[in-house]
């Protein structure tokens, strides 16, 4: 086991405004939670999907090197992903935000497009959930499968 560390926070002689670390001094980290103004900027759901917030002022520096080396795909499912990644964020927004009105309708019109979407979807690729329910039963339950010959007809 390494025992020696001969610097000033070995001797606890950290200067104020500074926290000890294994073998030297470093910065105090102090978090700050922005407060979001009435009516903030919004990303459509897709860029919200990418940024990882719905909200401009809440970027985050590293989320910008994410973006150009993960981009998302543009495909059915990134759409309905991203659908439901900017439903939850109204959703929080609302928490905090319940007389915004102009938000409440955006919520209620991305439930609706998430729904039509979920549904275009599932008649097209098959069920997005196992609680979706086909009649008579569950449809992936039913042969053919997928990668099976036939099955993706």
């Amino acid at each position: 086991m390494y025992t020696e560390i001969t610097n000033a926070a070995a001797e606890n002689k950290c200067p104020e405004g500074k926290g000890q670390l294994p073998g030297r001094c470093a910065a105090m980290a102090f978090p700050f939670v922005a407060m979001q103004g009435q009516d903030p900027k919004r990303y459509d759901q897709r860029e919200a999907l990418q940024q990882g917030t719905l909200f401009p002022g809440l970027d985050l520096p590293f989320h910008k090197e994410l973006k150009s080396r993960f981009p998302a795909a543009n495909t059915a499912l990134s759409e309905l992903m991203a659908l439901d990644f900017a439903i939850d964020e109204l959703g929080l927004y609302l928490v905090t935000h319940a007389e915004d009105q102009e938000v409440l309708a955006l919520y209620w019109e991305y439930i609706r497009l998430a729904q039509d979407g979920r549904a275009r979807y599932e008649a097209q690729y098959g069920p997005l959930t196992q609680t979706t329910v086909t009649e008579g039963g569950y449809r992936w339950l039913k042969d053919p499968w997928p990668w099976d010959e036939g099955g993706s007809d």
